[in-house]
């Protein structure tokens, strides 16, 4: 049944059979006739897109309109006769809430794998307690491995009692009392298991597991907002470094979860989150703080840049005739963060004797690509080793998404702070300190430089396909390495 507009449009009537093209030649005469009536019908109309983003795919008809659905400078949103065209569960699946759900069960699926499998049933195994730095009888369940351990151990002990600053305590000693500074993964896991020492080892887990499904709905919604589709989203978890994490009990995740939810609520104006996301954040790992610094940093530099081209104009600079630049963000916003991180180095310097921010630095910077030549020279010496090959293959995963991170810069419509945020931790990237670049574990540490390059990327109007091939298939091969043989 056709409505009385449908059967007003031009070219309708060349359905009747007569044409001598065929079907498909039909469908094409009708598709521009349906076009051109539709350019004509919408030329100089005023259309209303409504500002909020759940109505931006339903309501954006206007084609110069596309982009102006959105008050957070997004690029021209998909166009709606495509997506008429996908499938009905790919048009289902365009949601944060599917993008969540796909990465929280990946995220569940590698863990329960590598419990079964290689932790035969302990959950307590991804822990990864280390005998030197046992000093006195661990709690009941935990199994200990000879050597060092790994960093899982720490935020462990930290879960147990967050606030006992002792550096030995439940039988495990700290290896450095910097481990304070990153407070809020194993804050949140005390939370998660209610204060109960034999919960610790599952709520480790499953705040791990929660941030990543967030994580998957975070990148949807930015992903959504520059007209792409919600699985797009899953760039942002697909990092072959979280599933380290996520095997090992560490802070990688939580911390790149509020940074991403910060940056988020920040695009949607909303202050109070943005605060409350950051500030979590510089607590989960300390970071984040660049992400706070360079927030700080947006406005003047965006002032300068206005002042710079008003007088490039040769214009003069006036408030009542020059419109302020877009992206001023309250001082709140990067002020609240700032005086908590603060404020908790205070406590911890207070409790221990030490500054954390500075016995960190010593830990994990170096001189600038000591670490990258190092790395480099190490693991080709050791080639052709299934270790070197798989260095070099994350590597390579990881240098095609900052590349084309860098390519995409001309077209995204990420926010000056956020493709700063992607350029200072690449400079960080290139001094951190030669432990980290030695073993594909190290990957992890820079999560950073992944997570803005991603935000940088599904900004963008770049092509995402082999990235995501790459992405998809280095997380595939990281957790069948975790399961199998590590």
């Amino acid at each position: 049944m056709r409505s009385d507009n449908a059967a007003s449009l031009p070219g309708n009537d060349m359905a009747g059979g007569r044409c001598q093209h065929g079907s498909t030649g039909v469908r094409r005469l009708r598709t521009m006739a349906v076009s051109a009536w539709y350019n004509e019908h919408t030329a100089g109309e005023d259309c209303h897109v409504p500002d909020k983003s759940k109505e931006i795919h339903r309501h954006a008809r206007c084609r110069e309109n596309l982009g102006a659905s959105t008050p957070h400078r997004t690029g021209p949103l998909i166009d709606t006769w495509h997506r008429r065209r996908l499938s009905p569960i790919w048009r289902r699946a365009d949601s944060p809430r599917w993008a969540a759900a796909i990465a929280g069960i990946a995220a569940g699926l590698v863990v329960a794998a590598r419990v079964a499998i290689v932790g035969h049933g302990r959950v307590a195994f991804l822990i990864v307690v280390g005998s030197d730095h046992v000093r006195s009888r661990v709690p009941t369940g935990i199994p200990i491995r000879p050597g060092q351990g790994y960093d899982g151990q720490f935020y462990y002990r930290m879960a147990l009692a967050p606030f006992d600053f002792h550096r030995t305590a439940f039988g495990i000693r700290l290896d450095t009392l910097s481990r304070f500074e990153r407070i809020g993964y194993p804050a949140l896991a005390w939370l998660g298991a209610v204060g109960h020492k034999q919960f610790v080892p599952w709520s480790l887990i499953l705040v791990n597991v929660i941030g990543l499904a967030s994580l998957g709905a975070l990148g949807a919604v930015i992903a959504r907002d520059a007209g792409r589709h919600s699985c797009w989203g899953l760039l942002l978890p697909g990092y072959f470094g979280f599933v380290w994490v996520l095997s090992r009990d560490l802070a990688e995740i939580v911390a790149a979860t509020f940074v991403v939810a910060g940056v988020v609520a920040l695009r949607r104006k909303r202050c109070l989150l943005a605060c409350a996301a950051f500030s979590a954040a510089v607590l989960s790992r300390e970071t984040a703080l660049l992400v706070v610094v360079l927030l700080a940093l947006e406005s003047p530099l965006l002032s300068i840049g206005r002042w710079l081209g008003a007088k490039r104009a040769g214009s003069p600079l006036s408030t009542e005739t020059t419109p302020a630049p877009k992206g001023i963000t309250p001082a709140l916003v990067w002020l609240v963060p700032g005086v908590v991180f603060v404020g908790w180095q205070l406590v911890v310097r207070s409790a221990t004797g030490v500054w954390p921010l500075l016995t960190s630095g010593q830990h994990n910077l170096g001189t600038p690509f000591a670490g990258v030549v190092q790395g480099l020279r190490h693991y080709f010496d050791h080639l052709p080793s299934t270790a070197s090959f798989l260095w070099f293959g994350e590597l390579l995963v990881l240098a095609v998404v900052v590349i084309a991170a860098a390519l995409a810069l001309r077209t995204t419509t990420a926010r000056l702070y956020e493709r700063m945020a992607w350029f200072v931790y690449g400079l960080v990237a290139l001094t951190l300190a030669p432990g980290v670049w030695l073993g594909d574990v190290g990957f992890r540490s820079l999560d950073d430089l992944y997570v803005f390059s991603g935000i940088v990327l599904l900004s963008s109007r770049q092509r995402l396909t082999v990235p995501a091939l790459l992405i998809a298939g280095s997380w595939v091969a990281v957790a069948v390495e975790l399961i199998r043989f590590i």
